[in-house]
């Protein structure tokens, strides 16, 4: 979350830019409402309320200390009575009042700004966090059915804020006994009264002192009352309950169920990884494993048996504020069925056969098969597959293990294959069947050249005693990809894999590879070889020169071989003047008022680089000798070497050319300012 703004409040502040003018005096300035800048603020993809609140959640809003939510499910299992209690202390009270002044500058400086926080801008802020609290994600989704994990098809986000039920109040945002606090003008009606945002160091910051005394500037509190709807339970004897627990610290949840006969808790999953918000993968694609999650012990839980027959899920998340942006899903099953009689685990139909390779890209210590694709998808367990034991044995010194995370480890040689036999063992000590498997390095790849070039060549050195294998090879750069090529080995041997790399960007490229077979365990690598994409100077051309009476200018077209965005600089006789416009792939220089200059000739480069700073430079030789009034003649032409007495005053000679002062005049001026023209990279 403190990625997402300066301060805690920062992003719902930005949000309520967009709602501000209902609520503001008569005295607003009204540019401040077709600002464009303001809508965008918070990445929420359009400028109305709901579009910006739906994006966040009720901690973007307010970073407090510590908070208790009290959810109450109503017996339809239709809706939820929520009420909620915030704290926030020492200096996280500090941030929120300054952070509210500085938001209220945007948008009215007369009140805003000005270090004092008053009773106006805290009903302003309070009705409209109210407003944008009805469209937030509320963190909670209740769906009945089989146990899932989200994924494809399958939203677990699917509660909201029931409207116009949504309230929140406050208490010593303002604090009534504040050593400094002062009256003001209200622009409301009533009384108004302001505190500084920024106190001084003699404050007292008592926690101990009575909240009723309000003596306290140290302290902010603040309550949620809210009704949740709920569109998921229409049989509520099985069911899953999800809570995105994304940057919570400090947080309590009380989640009261209806009176149902043998309701009882099934599983549980603490899933991490996966943040909060709207598009993110989390409503689609490939979903943990229903006890397959390995969490970090960060959130914790009670269930209560209340004394009239319902349940109360008392969850406390608490992640490391550190650590924050750090996703997190927690996921509750809940059956009336009967707990099942004690079952040994099996293997699943996702699990690699007897007999099955593990390619692995490098020799030395390695992970051989990971937990979240791999392992934890081989097996079912009633008591979920992340409480199983998974047993490798092998050759000695091969260091057969599980990681922190579950992967699965081994010390593999340079050459040849290892073999290894594994089984998953339960708390009650039942185990599956043995299998075994042969894991190796299956071929050393690498590229001749260091400079990326289209085409590009690489060379693949297959071992031997593999199985037949295909092999995909790609070139990415972050989350751009382009395929290369792709080949099925049958031996072993030298292969070459060729093919293009224009759709890659000046800078480092990597190269991964798929590999898959028969009886071969998927592979997916990305190999760091150095490569590196040069880059081409922009290329530019003149396209046309004019003049406009003494002023002078030309343009040109332009483009970048690698797509990258080009800059120009104008000089001219080495100095810069003026700048270069652009629009599209076209560039033109400004009128140069070549009256102001020296007669004679003047060169005019224009100079175009790309990010990469690879530069081109053009230019043009003009002669302004024409402004001037100063025809030279063009001697050889006359055949009289320039001397009036060698001349025919009645054949043209230079006693005829030399007050001449039209059309023969401009034609030689222009053949002494021959263009020139040159690239240099």
């Amino acid at each position: 979350m403190r990625e997402l703004s300066s301060s805690p409040l920062a992003v719902f502040l930005m949000v309520l830019s967009i709602v501000s003018v209902p609520f503001s005096d008569t005295n607003q300035n009204p540019e401040l409402i077709d600002e464009p800048i303001k809508m965008e603020q918070i990445g929420g993809g359009g400028g109305s309320l709901e579009e910006q609140c739906g994006s966040i959640t009720f901690e973007n809003m307010f970073e407090y200390s510590r908070a208790t939510f009290d959810i109450i499910i109503d017996d339809d299992w239709e809706s939820a009575n929520v009420k909620a209690v915030a704290w926030v202390n020492s200096t996280l009270a500090d941030e929120l009042r300054l952070t509210m002044d500085e938001f209220m500058e945007l948008l009215d400086p007369n009140k805003g700004g000005d270090g004092w926080f008053s009773t106006d801008e805290r009903e302003f802020f309070r009705a409209l966090a109210s407003e944008c609290i009805e469209h937030t994600l509320t963190r909670i989704g209740l769906r009945d059915g089989p146990a899932h994990r989200g994924g494809l098809g399958t939203d677990w986000k699917n509660t909201s804020w029931e409207e116009d039920g949504v309230v929140i109040e406050e208490w010593n945002i303002v604090p009534p006994r504040h050593s400094q606090i002062r009256s003001c003008t209200s622009s409301i009606g009533g009384d108004c009264n302001e505190v500084p945002v920024v106190p001084d160091s003699s404050r007292d910051c008592d926690t101990g002192v009575s909240q009723d005394l309000g003596v306290d500037e140290c302290r902010v509190q603040l309550w949620l009352n809210a009704t949740l709807s709920i569109t998921g339970v229409d049989d509520p004897s099985r069911f899953t309950f999800s809570l995105n627990a994304s940057n919570l610290s400090g947080a309590r949840f009380d989640f009261t169920f209806p009176q149902m006969e043998d309701l009882r808790l099934d599983m549980w999953d603490e899933c991490e990884g996966r943040d909060v918000g709207l598009n993110e993968s989390t409503a689609g694609g490939q979903a943990p494993t229903i006890g397959g999650c390995v969490g970090d012990g960060s959130s914790t839980f009670d269930l209560i048996s209340n004394d009239d027959g319902s349940l109360t899920l008392e969850l406390s998340p608490n992640g490391y504020r550190e650590d924050w942006p750090m996703g997190e899903d927690l996921f509750f099953d809940f059956t009336t069925e009967p707990i099942p009689e004690p079952a040994p685990p099996v293997w699943t139909e996702e699990s690699p056969s007897n007999g099955t390779w593990f390619p692995v890209p490098n020799s030395g210590d390695v992970s051989w098969a990971g937990w979240d694709d791999g392992v934890s998808r081989w097996f079912y367990d009633e008591d979920g597959v992340s409480n199983l034991e998974i047993l490798c044995v092998g050759e000695q010194g091969l260091n057969f293990r599980e990681s922190p995370d579950r992967s699965l480890m081994a010390t593999v040689p340079d050459t040849g294959t290892i073999e290894v036999t594994c089984a998953a063992r339960d708390g009650d000590g039942e185990t599956t069947e043995n299998r075994t498997w042969y894991i190796g390095v299956p071929f050393s790849l690498y590229s001749e050249s260091e400079i990326l070039t289209d085409p590009h060549q690489i060379t693949i050195d297959i071992n031997p005693d593999w199985p037949p294998l295909g092999i995909s090879v790609h070139l990415v750069q972050g989350s751009s990809s382009q395929e290369l090529g792709a080949v099925d080995i049958v031996s072993s041997g030298t292969t070459y894999i060729q093919g293009g790399s224009s759709n890659m960007q000046p800078g480092r490229v990597d190269v991964r590879v798929m590999v898959s077979g028969e009886g071969v365990f998927n592979m997916e690598n990305t190999y760091l070889l150095g490569l590196l994409k040069e880059s081409s100077p922009p290329l530019i051309s003149i396209s046309d020169s004019v003049w406009d009476g003494s002023k002078w200018s030309m343009q040109g077209q332009y483009s970048d071989p690698d797509g990258e965005s080009v800059s120009f600089t104008m000089r001219v006789d080495g100095t810069t003047a003026g700048s270069v416009s652009v629009s599209g792939n076209t560039w033109s220089t400004p009128l140069i008022d070549f009256s102001l200059w020296d007669s004679g000739d003047h060169t005019v480069e224009v100079e175009g680089c790309d990010m990469s700073n690879k530069c081109t430079v053009i230019y043009q030789v003009v002669n302004n000798s024409i402004l001037f009034g100063v025809d030279e003649p063009d001697c050889e032409a006359l055949n009289c070497e320039c001397d009036p007495s060698l001349c025919d005053e009645d054949g043209g000679g230079i006693g005829e050319i030399l007050p001449a002062s039209g059309i023969l005049s401009v034609i030689l001026s222009f053949a002494l300012g021959t263009i020139f023209y040159r690239r240099r990279g």
